[in-house]
């Protein structure tokens, strides 16, 4: 894919400025990318076009009212069912534990209020080598209200 650029600029390519000049010619990822983010090039080849298209088509979309395009439907939220899933699936509103090494946010996030969950991960933090003080304290103070 090939641009050129239209009027002089400066971006940000792979965290470093660099100064764009018109009629430079760039191929590649940095054509695509420029293209993308609406930057004065203009498409240089069949594939730029084609893009630019696209994108233009996108634009023009959002500015008679933001509707979606009618192509397919987004993908459902992750836990959600879809149809013809079985009831037998988890609980959609019960969320999947973490991985016991998790993060203590992630961990605390995930149990919430639950002292019933405090006092399992409690019981398996406590069982390793080295528990996570932090943790440890934290899951005590959910696990074991007002002690």
């Amino acid at each position: 894919m090939r641009v050129v650029v239209r009027e002089a600029f400066k971006a940000y390519i792979n965290m470093q400025p660099e100064d764009f000049t018109p009629g430079q010619k760039l191929k590649g990822d940095i054509a695509v990318r420029l293209l993308r983010s609406g930057a004065a090039v203009d498409p240089d080849d069949d594939a730029a076009r084609d893009l630019a298209a696209t994108l233009h088509d996108g634009q023009e979309q959002e500015e008679r009212g933001g509707k979606q395009r009618e192509t397919e439907p987004p993908p459902p939220p992750p836990g959600s069912r879809g149809p013809g899933d079985s009831p037998e699936d988890p609980e959609p509103s019960q969320p999947s534990a973490p991985a016991h090494d998790a993060s203590v946010k992630d961990l605390l996030a995930w149990i919430g209020e639950d002292q019933d969950r405090a006092k399992e991960l409690l019981e398996l933090e406590q069982a390793k080598d080295q528990p996570r003080s932090t943790l440890v304290k934290q899951l005590q103070k959910i696990a074991e209200p007002g002690q």
